[in-house]
This record gives C-alpha cells, sequence and structure tokens, in this order.
C-alpha cells in the first residue's frame, strides 16, 4: 500500500461495494466523493466547532465531561487513545487535544437495557455562550447518520450481503460526533502549570484503532498529522486532506464482524512541526457510527472462512469498554 483511495459512491452502488471490499482487505482506510453532505450544512458545524474552542477556557469547562461519562468537552491531556488498544500493556500519555463529544440526538423508544446503555444515549449539555453550536453539530449530526447508512449498505453488498443487510442492525445505534482542536506549538506551551509537560512519545492523538463501525472524518484543508500504519511496509502513510471529501475508516467491530476480512487499521494524529517555533493549529471533525447497542456481533455468513476467530459480543458493551479505556486520571 503506497496511497489512501480515493472512492467516488455517486456510481453504480454494486462497483462501489466492490471496490469497497477489495480496498478494506488490506488497509482499512479510504477517502470519498460524491457523498452528497450538503456544503453549507458541513461548513456551519465546521465553524461552530471553531467558535467553540475558541471559547475562554472557563466557558468550555461548563460542559465539560464529568467522572464516568463519555460527553461534553474533554480539556487538553485528558484522554490517551493509545490505551484504548487491547493487550499493549501500555500506560501512554495524555493526548495533546482538546475534545469535544456529543451524544447520539435522537434517544430509542425502547427502555434502556442497562446503565451503560443509559450512558451512551445520555442528554448534550451546550454551552449558553454559543447558541448557535447545537442546530449547527445537530444538523450535520443527521447527514452523517444518513451517510453512514448509505455506506453500510454498500458494505453489505461488497461482503455479498443484500443492501439492506445491516439496517435493522444500526437504526438506534449510539453514535456520537466529536469536535477537536490540536492546537499549535506556542498554546502547547502556555499549558497551564499543573499539566505535564510533553513527555517521550507524546503525540496529538496516539496510535489507536477505532471502535464501532465505520468513521467519517473532515480534516481540515492544509494541514497534515493523520497517519496509517501499513503492515506490509512498517511505516506510517500520511493521509492528505481533499477538498469536499471524507476519509472513512472501518473500526474494530466491523472487523469482527466480517472475521477481519477488513481491517481495522492503526492510525495516529503526529504534529509535523513539532520542536518548530511555531506550529499550525490543527481541526477536524470525527463521526463515529455505531451499530444497535443490543446488537450480537458474529462472523457474518459470507465470511466465516475456515471458522470464526472471535466471540459474538454486544456491540454497546464492546464500545462502552474501548471508550473508558482511554480516560486518562487527571
Amino acid at each position: 500500500m503506497t496511497i489512501i483511495p480515493i472512492i467516488d459512491i455517486d456510481r453504480d452502488p454494486a462497483a462501489v461495494g466492490h471496490e469497497i471490499d477489495e480496498t478494506l482487505r488490506s488497509v482499512g482506510f479510504f477517502q470519498i466523493s460524491g457523498h452528497g453532505v450538503p456544503a453549507d450544512v458541513a461548513d456551519a458545524a465546521w465553524e461552530a466547532a471553531r467558535a467553540f474552542f475558541d471559547l475562554p477556557l472557563d466557558e468550555k469547562l461548563t460542559v465539560e465531561r464529568q467522572p464516568g461519562d463519555l460527553y461534553g468537552y474533554f480539556p487538553m491531556l485528558s484522554e490517551s487513545l493509545a490505551r484504548s488498544v487491547e493487550g499493549t500493556g501500555v500506560a501512554a500519555p495524555g493526548d495533546l487535544k482538546e475534545s469535544l463529544n456529543i451524544a447520539p440526538i435522537t434517544r430509542p423508544t425502547h427502555p434502556m437495557a442497562d446503565e451503560t446503555e443509559a450512558a451512551l444515549f445520555a442528554t448534550n449539555a451546550w454551552p449558553a455562550a454559543l447558541p448557535g453550536l447545537r442546530p449547527a453539530l445537530e444538523a450535520y449530526f443527521t447527514e452523517m447518520v444518513l451517510l453512514s447508512e448509505r455506506l453500510m449498505s454498500l458494505f453489505a453488498l461488497g461482503l455479498g450481503l443484500p443492501p439492506e443487510f445491516f439496517a435493522d442492525k444500526i437504526d438506534v445505534g449510539a453514535s456520537a460526533l466529536r469536535l477537536l482542536d490540536y492546537p499549535p506549538g506556542a498554546r502547547l506551551r502556555a499549558r497551564p502549570a499543573s499539566a505535564a509537560p510533553s513527555q517521550p512519545g507524546q503525540l496529538r492523538a496516539g496510535a489507536h484503532t477505532d471502535y464501532g463501525t465505520l468513521t467519517i472524518l473532515r480534516q481540515e484543508l492544509g494541514r497534515s498529522g493523520l497517519e496509517v500504519f501499513d503492515e506490509t511496509s512498517g511505516e506510517w502513510l500520511g493521509v492528505p486532506a481533499i477538498e469536499d471529501a471524507y476519509v472513512i475508516n472501518i473500526g474494530d467491530l466491523m472487523a469482527r464482524w466480517t472475521n477481519d476480512r477488513w481491517m481495522s487499521t492503526l492510525h495516529r494524529v503526529t504534529d509535523p512541526d513539532a520542536g518548530a517555533d511555531v506550529s499550525q493549529r490543527r481541526q477536524s471533525m470525527p463521526f463515529f457510527h455505531n451499530a444497535n447497542y443490543s446488537q450480537l456481533v458474529a462472523c457474518l455468513p459470507t465470511c466465516i472462512g475456515d471458522g470464526a476467530k472471535y466471540e459474538p459480543v454486544l456491540a454497546g458493551p464492546h464500545l462502552a469498554g474501548k471508550t473508558m479505556r482511554s480516560a486518562v486520571t487527571m
């Protein structure tokens, strides 16, 4: 693998599904064009995200994530994505980023299965200082749900399944939107004295795989940093930001569902200007799509091969467990 391919999804669905399948057999990343997301909706969300991170810290802290919660504002160093990778035993340092996690904007009508499902469908808190944030992000969230459903239909075709195969397995999933801000070096050096200094190997986002079915990422044009690990060469490959394109990658749950026919690939965010007097701020917006909380994820019939590699898991507890492992105790 030398490049992350760009796939135009506004074509014959069967052909697109086949191309996605061929791509995901070697790397869990690609970019898409022809997605149909309205530019005004995406731009409004992007600008609202930038406005949130430009708020004074005390305003952002009014919606800070509380201990044990999954949503809200995550200050600098409060998360270490590398800790979410199972079996590494690595106590990685906190990531050099801040984020705002947005919970699903609609709640299921069924009774919650347990406290964990209730936590995944928590009510969002919105900063009073930025009244335009909620409508902008909810409109974008809706578009991301629609695009995810379209992609899952294409996934089904690529896997030799009916296009509607996943529909009833993802209709009340605990998907989430995340706003990310990677401050420039000057801002990192100006962190509060209580914050630990940068540690060896500390990144803007440590090496990790995503947790659920798929991720849809909008990157900032002209800002590098996202890298994908190529197991064949053992190298980290940059993923360029392309105008009007989204980066798509699958998560651990989809890799399990496909019996590793498709790869959930390690990725990270570096600071290409690290050590320089001035480095660039970077912004991104990933949408994390997930299956229904009580959906049993077992090897798909078209992926069984020589036998299932994994025991079945419930989608919701799988998601929540990996999310909680990434939290840093401050």
